[in-house]
């Protein structure tokens, strides 16, 4: 697709033409679909506005009025207003009471107004179906997030700074700085509205912008510009770790389930194997090298947890599973054409005697055997089963112990119950041996485990 654009493409300004190069080359997606642009009324959002009007591009403007600045506030909304009607572009306002939800949720005043807003967008977005949100960040925003990353404490993600694409929200402005985007907005007769909190020190973001910033480019006149290529350096280094990870995953770790092991023999060989754990561990919430270094040195059972993950060290293995995964619930099979589906689905069906042997995803059973209707659970305590294969009983817990199960493991089994109470089959490990099937003139059922 080629833009449409007002005039001879000659006159068009510099950063429109950088704009537009821009889009066409990184973010192409903003051709042919319709997006949701953000538009507060300060300039680097009007700026935003203002390119996208001028590409003809098709969008449709979000503005939110927090209510916290009285008539200034009023006066954004109607700026907003005024440049939508006279352009004849879609416009959405919402109001909101920030005071109340900060009263009602606590937080901040910028998480509130920040989690209201984003709220708001993507329930627009989709009712306007919409491809993406855009918002207007700007290359002076990326140096500020950079610097209060570095400031706290962060590894590369955090000096990568604000991503181009996140999501559904994309900031295509990214590669300008705020001096050359006050430059276009005068240039163009582009009005907008200053916020005057803007100016205070009060907030972390404005001391860097204020006092931190102004210091640097005195230093380096060009500063911007070699921030600009810091940037990129670091993404391509990130994109090299990520790539490095990736084999690292391959190697060292696999699936059972809904559980993620950890082989910590394979982690050994790697040289830097702290690196690669700490980026590993970060996808699952955990940043501490010493609470990683401490569960890997620690005895099997240890257990470390976040509000979302728990790891378990299990002889030479970390075993990682969503808190949330654990499913105690209670499943009944009232026929045999019932189907049970959990995290996989069993099966029943009838065949023509028992041709085929028992395995761990499949059993042959006596249906004359079988009390309906059938339970499906995890294990309580004092279970007991016959093994396929043994003569005796055995408790459920001892075969856990035996198959050497791990903590996570032995809560993932699902058994199968007969009317009676009697255990049929730990789904995916062992039938019962008293359900077997002794001569071919029985009438057979095969119960099935389709992952």
């Amino acid at each position: 697709m080629s833009f449409k654009i007002s005039g001879n493409e000659k006159g068009i300004g510099r950063m429109l033409k950088q704009f537009k190069q821009h889009i066409e080359e990184q973010l192409p997606e903003l051709l042919n679909a319709k997006t949701l642009i953000a538009v507060s009324g300060g300039v680097d959002s009007m700026v935003l506005l203002d390119l996208f009007r001028q590409l003809r591009l098709d969008f449709c403007v979000a503005h939110c009025n927090f209510q916290l600045r009285g008539d200034e506030s009023d006066q954004d909304e109607q700026l907003v207003r005024t440049y939508c009607s006279d352009h004849k572009i879609p416009l959405f306002i919402q109001r909101f009471d920030t005071s109340g939800y900060m009263a009602k949720h606590g937080g901040s005043v910028q998480m509130s107004a920040r989690r209201l807003r984003y709220e708001w967008f993507r329930v627009l977005r989709r009712e306007q179906q919409c491809e993406c949100i855009v918002t207007a960040h700007h290359l002076d925003d990326q140096v500020e997030t950079f610097l209060i990353n570095f400031t706290r404490g962060t590894g590369i993600d955090g000096l990568t700074g604000i991503p181009q694409k996140n999501e559904d929200v994309v900031r295509p402005l990214l590669l300008f700085s705020r001096e050359e985007i006050l430059s276009y907005a005068n240039s163009e007769g582009v009005r907008w509205r200053e916020d005057a909190s803007n100016s205070s020190v009060k907030y972390l973001r404005n001391k860097m912008r204020h006092l931190v910033v102004p210091v640097l480019k005195q230093e380096n006149s060009h500063f911007m510009r070699s921030f600009q290529h810091t940037i990129n350096y670091l993404k391509q280094t990130k994109s090299v770790a990520e790539d490095a990870l990736a084999l690292f995953k391959k190697e060292c770790v696999r699936k059972e389930a809904q559980i993620t092991v950890l082989d910590l023999n394979k982690v050994s060989e790697y040289a830097n194997e702290t690196a690669y754990l700490n980026l590993f561990f970060k996808d699952f919430g955990f940043e501490s090298s010493e609470e990683i270094k401490k569960i890997i040195l620690s005895e099997t059972g240890s257990v470390l947890k976040n509000a979302k993950y728990t790891i378990l060290k299990n002889r030479g293995e970390l075993q990682i599973v969503d808190n949330f995964i654990v499913n105690s619930k209670e499943y009944y099979i009232n026929d045999i054409n019932d189907v049970v589906k959990l995290p996989f689905f069993i099966n029943i069906s009838e065949v023509e005697g028992a041709n085929a042997k028992s395995d761990k995803n499949s059993i042959f059973v006596n249906s004359n055997l079988l009390k309906w209707p059938l339970l499906v659970r995890k294990k309580k305590t004092g279970d007991v089963f016959q093994p396929f294969g043994f003569e005796g009983m055995k408790k459920v817990s001892k075969f856990f112990k035996d198959e050497k199960l791990s903590k996570f493991q032995k809560e993932e089994v699902w058994i199968l119950v007969n009317g009676d109470e009697k255990i049929i089959w730990l789904v995916g490990l062992r039938a019962d041996d008293r359900f077997k099937i002794t001569n071919s003139n029985q009438q057979t059922y095969l119960i099935t485990l389709n992952q």
